[in-house]
Parts: C-alpha cells; structure tokens; sequence
C-alpha cells in the first residue's frame, strides 16, 4: 500500500511541476542575458582578446577617421 501511495504523491508533484513550469514566463532581460551567454560560449575558442582587440580597433580607426583598408591612390606615372 505504501508503494501506491508513493507513487500517486510523486506523480501528483510531477503534474503540478510541470503545470507549474508550462505557465512559467521569464521577463525580456533574462532572455538578453541568456542570449549573451550563448554568443560568448560559441565563439569561445575564438578567444575574448582577439574580439576585443578587434573592437578596440576598429572604435580608434572610426575615431580618427582612419580606413583599415589599403586603398592606394593610382598615380600616372607614363
């Protein structure tokens, strides 16, 4: 009898949890960090000092109004 009336408990608790759990809404801000999170961790093995070196890069060329693409002028020399 006590087997029955574990199993009915533990069944009650997992219908409720997962009542609970279908109604669950988490607010804008978690699904932002998460989605941080998920970016970082793919693209770890790229290395977090590569991309911010990149970064900082490209922030000091648009600040100084720098291209970081060669683009030499032609010159006619004939």
């Amino acid at each position: 009898m006590r087997v029955w009336i574990s199993a009915v408990f533990v069944l009650f608790v997992f219908v409720q949890l997962y009542q609970w759990i279908k109604g669950f809404i988490l607010p804008l801000p978690i699904y932002v960090l998460a989605g941080s999170f998920l970016a970082i961790a793919s693209n770890y093995e790229k290395g977090l000092g590569t991309l911010l070196k990149s970064a900082s890069l490209q922030n000091q060329a648009l600040s100084s109004g720098i291209s970081l693409t060669e683009n030499t002028p032609k010159t006619d020399s004939q």
